[in-house]
């Protein structure tokens, strides 16, 4: 196994210019020799702490968690991640484990892969990693226990742990349809997320089974926001014939739907349906309460957990997806379809 010495040998750098850039140590190095040190590293398949540890494969007793998208300065206030976090952290302590939170943003394997290599970690658990990063290829390319929480099992064979986005986007999308709805519009979520192209590939295979033509205009990308949930409505809702329901895909969103509603004279539900998903308190306290998926966060969070220490303990463990179902909160803000719906009276303002 390669040493450091053996990259210094293979980039023709000294020892210290080697150990201040693999450590990124406090001595400016000149980017070029950045380069060529880091592609010594990955040419030798060096671990920068492998010294440190006697070459041996010792057990830290740690599990890392790495989230995809939410920043890590958001995750205990963001519903998803804190309940992904929370479950990790309950099954880790009851089994012996640490967790550490890998707060370093992922910026491609070439720049970020070798921080992952110094085996701080007996395994990774990667929560929503994006659709369009190499990052969970490039860590399976480590061969570290890896279990992923919502993310493509076709971008590398591992186990995932996942909501059924597919059930909980026909549970919503039946229960429009059956309240007479034929006008839905649907507000996604990151367009990067796995959740996010699974509810709009069902979302309009829905309506195609239901005999209703999907319109363009009535799917509006968005993010995981009020804002954005706000603003996404006022242009659906300023259309020639508005949407009469709308499907927003977390409850962030259809807060920013509702307020919205309000400003603009729309009554909900009488004059349009709104229903979200993850149920978070505030999906009960806004006004009207909130029609909303109830997401098995925990469910998902301990079940990744288990399965990634088993894996660790070096058990087998097929890959694929093991998904949980979500069910439906039916609370105020969804109504049958207005019989005349032809358009809404809607107030603009300004």
């Amino acid at each position: 196994m390669a040493t450091i010495y053996d990259v210094a040998q293979e980039c023709g750098f000294s020892l210290g210019t080697v150990s201040n850039v693999i450590n990124d140590g406090p001595k400016p190095v000149r980017p070029e020799t950045r380069r060529l040190v880091w592609e010594a590293v990955q040419r030798l398949n060096f671990h920068p702490n492998a010294v440190a540890r006697g070459l041996a494969r010792q057990r830290t007793q740690t599990i890392g968690i790495l989230f995809g998208v939410v920043e890590s300065s958001a995750i205990v206030i963001n519903a998803y991640s804190a309940a992904i976090l929370q479950a990790v952290l309950s099954v880790a302590a009851g089994t012996g484990y640490n967790v550490t939170h890998l707060t370093t943003p992922w910026r491609g394997a070439d720049e970020s892969l070798a921080f992952f290599r110094d085996g701080r970690t007996d395994g990774m658990l990667v929560v929503a990693p994006p659709t369009d990063s190499d990052l969970l290829p490039a860590l399976a390319s480590l061969n570290l226990p890896l279990v992923a929480v919502s993310g493509a099992t076709d971008q590398a064979r591992l186990p995932s742990v996942d909501i059924d986005d597919s059930y909980g986007t026909r549970l919503v999308m039946d229960h429009l349809l059956a309240l007479g709805h034929r006008r839905i519009a649907h507000i996604s979520g990151h367009p990067n997320l796995v959740s996010g192209h699974v509810r709009q590939r069902v979302f309009a295979e829905c309506l195609v089974a239901a005999d209703i033509q999907l319109r363009q205009e009535y799917l509006r990308p968005g993010q995981y926001s009020p804002e954005a949930g706000y603003e996404n409505a006022r242009a659906l809702l300023k259309l020639g014939e508005p949407p009469t329901a709308i499907f927003a895909a977390n409850d962030e969103i259809a807060v920013g739907v509702l307020d919205a509603a309000r400003e603009m004279g729309v009554s909900v539900p009488q004059d349009l349906s709104v229903v979200g998903v993850d149920n978070r308190p505030m999906a009960s306290l806004v006004m009207p309460s909130l029609t909303t998926l109830q997401q098995p966060f925990g469910q998902v969070g301990e079940e990744a957990t288990r399965l990634l220490i088993r894996r660790i303990a070096g058990e087998e463990v097929p890959d694929g997806v093991r998904l949980f179902l979500p069910n439906l909160v039916i609370r105020e803000s969804t109504a049958p379809a207005p019989v005349n719906s032809t358009c809404h009276r809607v107030q603009l303002t300004h």
